[in-house]
């Protein structure tokens, strides 16, 4: 009898072992021949799900916002609607110094977008989610009475984005500026400055 594959899961188990290899030796080292060699398959495997690199890598990106935004689901869902859950939204996209994350390979797909449309759409996408997301938090804090109504959610929504992108490089490459103190103090600031939230 023929073995049933899961072809859905096998995809989702290629994008894992994907991102694996971008995050500990960087994308360059992401070939169609390492990716397989580190899975224990042949190429032929991956040709069967992905028609080429690009494709492979864009959708390893896909999972990778996916399984992003669920943990962030998960961060938050203990928080009260309104600015509890926008700090612990804005907390969770910055990473801890020295804590496991996928830094190398967030770099990787921003120099990627620059470069591939596939790429691009997949950024452009996670930006879209993640404004998304912000939007939410914000409406909630003025319908709690937090905020007061924003002439612009746009606006706000993008400085709000700016400062995570911010304290992410900031973390990424000066960790000891930015203790967990100082990163909470800093999403405060900016919700002041920003939403004029006490």
């Amino acid at each position: 009898m023929p073995k049933i594959v899961d072809h859905a899961r096998r995809r989702e188990e290629i994008a894992a072992l994907t991102v694996r290899v971008i995050r500990t030796e960087g994308s360059a080292s992401a070939t169609i021949r390492r990716i397989a060699t580190e899975g224990g398959f042949s190429i032929g495997v991956l040709g069967h799900y992905f028609k080429d690199k690009d494709d492979l890598v864009a959708f390893a990106f896909q999972w990778m916002a996916t399984q992003s935004f669920k943990e962030l689901d998960v961060a938050v869902a203990a928080a009260e609607p309104g600015l509890a859950r926008l700090r612990a939204a804005m907390g969770f996209m910055v990473p801890a110094p020295g804590e496991p994350s996928f830094i190398a390979v967030w770099l990787s797909l921003w120099d990627g977008a620059l470069k591939n449309p596939a790429l691009a759409r997949v950024h452009r996408a996670y930006y879209a989610r993640w404004r998304r997301h912000l939007r939410r938090y914000v409406r909630e804090a003025v319908v709690q009475g937090e905020i007061a109504p924003l002439e612009s959610s746009d606006n706000a929504v993008d400085l709000l984005s700016a400062v995570i992108d911010g304290l992410w490089i900031g973390v990424t490459f000066e960790p000891g500026r930015y203790p967990l103190r100082r990163r909470r103090e800093l999403v405060s600031r900016a919700l002041r400055d920003v939403l004029g939230a006490d």
